[in-house]
């Protein structure tokens, strides 16, 4: 009896375990009629709902005007507002005409306070006007490849052609996460920034309330329109590993759970596990012109979240791009790795020269030619001896 009970416990703990794992595993529910939760480093997207619909940002479009901001400008630039600033709706920190202040302290008012007066002032700075900035927001957009992004201000107040999805804001926000001075902008719980008249505007609260509710949180942004609803880019870091996720038009206080969901399913049900390293040898290819083959090597290190109770079956397959010729470089991309988990492809990364190889004189053309035209420098060279004497006996024998 007493081993039929142990089996029989045996089996409801394996009953339960396996019950906790498909809860951990289960994919969130959320109220976010758009989401997505992309690991930071990769780029690798965890999990997805609506990703490529076509949403209204609200002020996460803030996010690229603060990128492009400072992919041009310097933070002690000097920024001065216009009367069109100042008149724009919504939040603000209430800038006055003809006040100056310095790009990092309107990025400070652009990220905390989310100020749409901050927002075209930093627009009419760099472009002149807010179309003209609109149109520098939109290249730089499908240069990081969110391609089905449009935005027709710096600020996200609602235009019908204001639009992006939850898949391009993830990509926009990963690309600005890794500018520093962004970074450190958007962790940024409170800030005075300076202003001349004493009575101003100055202590600034992150709206972001994330970054006190989540202890992992490092950012980003949120925002609210009537029609785009609660909206948040959230960003966090946890046990060596960043996640970036996107809701769009949740309701209420689900801003920030929905955003807490992603954030915990990403980090609780996948674990980083690292498929290649930088500079590995990944094969040994021949090289045109000479006899010893060369490395292939890994141009940098790949790393998978994979879900925590699976086994990843990793599969490797080289494509050179063409058959290598010296010389070459050291470093020289040869092709591509495809890495494979059984039958899907994870990842892809280049494959470079491990070495440089030099191309043997005697290959080249010009090289083999020479004892050629040596031989027949040598003939010409003969001949025209011989056919000096020839005619100097005739020339004699004339003579007698």
């Amino acid at each position: 009896m007493n081993f039929i009970r142990i089996i029989a416990v045996g089996i409801v703990i394996l009953i339960q375990l396996v019950a906790v794992e498909s809860v951990q595993a289960e994919e969130p529910q959320l109220v976010g009629e758009a989401a997505i939760l992309i690991d930071a480093e990769s780029g690798q997207v965890l999990y997805q709902k609506n990703a490529h619909k076509p949403m209204y940002p609200a002020s996460t479009t803030k996010i690229l005007t603060a990128l492009v901001a400072l992919e041009q400008g310097e933070l002690d630039d000097v920024i001065t507002v216009s009367e069109n600033a100042v008149k724009t709706k919504g939040s603000a920190i209430w800038l006055k005409e003809g006040e100056q202040l310095t790009l990092e302290d309107m990025l400070y008012a652009l990220m905390l306070n989310s100020a749409n007066d901050a927002a075209v002032a930093i627009a009419e700075h760099f472009a002149g006007t807010v179309e003209q900035f609109s149109l520098q927001m939109n290249e730089t957009a499908r240069r990081l490849g969110a391609k089905n992004t449009h935005f027709t201000n710096p600020h996200g107040l609602p235009d019908e052609e204001h639009y992006t999805t939850a898949y391009d804001l993830a990509v926009i926000t990963r690309y600005a996460m890794q500018n520093k001075n962004f970074a450190r902008i958007v962790n940024t719980k409170t800030k005075t920034i300076k202003r001349g008249d004493p009575e101003d505007f100055k202590l600034l609260i992150n709206h972001n309330r994330l970054l006190w509710k989540y202890r992992y949180a490092i950012g980003v942004k949120t925002g609210y329109t009537t029609k785009a609803r609660q909206c948040i880019v959230a960003a966090a870091r946890r046990d060596n590993r960043e996640l970036i996720a996107v809701v769009l038009k949740t309701e209420g206080i689900n801003i920030w759970t929905d955003a807490i969901r992603l954030l915990d399913y990403g980090f609780n049900n996948f674990k980083k596990q690292k498929v290649i390293g930088k500079g590995e040898i990944i094969n040994r290819t021949e090289v045109k012109y000479v006899k010893e083959k060369i490395p292939l090597v890994s141009s940098k290190d790949v790393y998978y979240n994979f879900p925590v109770d699976h086994r990843p079956d990793l599969k490797r397959k080289v494509k050179l791009a063409a058959e290598p010729a010296a010389p070459l470089e050291k470093n020289a991309i040869l092709g591509q790795l495809l890495i494979y988990d059984g039958s899907r492809q994870i990842a892809a990364v280049e494959l470079l020269s491990g070495q440089k190889v030099e191309r043997p004189l005697n290959t080249y053309w010009w090289y083999r030619a020479v004892p050629v035209l040596i031989i027949l420098l040598a003939a010409v060279f003969i001949l025209r001896v011989l056919w000096k004497i020839k005619t100097k006996k005739i020339r004699i024998r004339r003579r007698r």
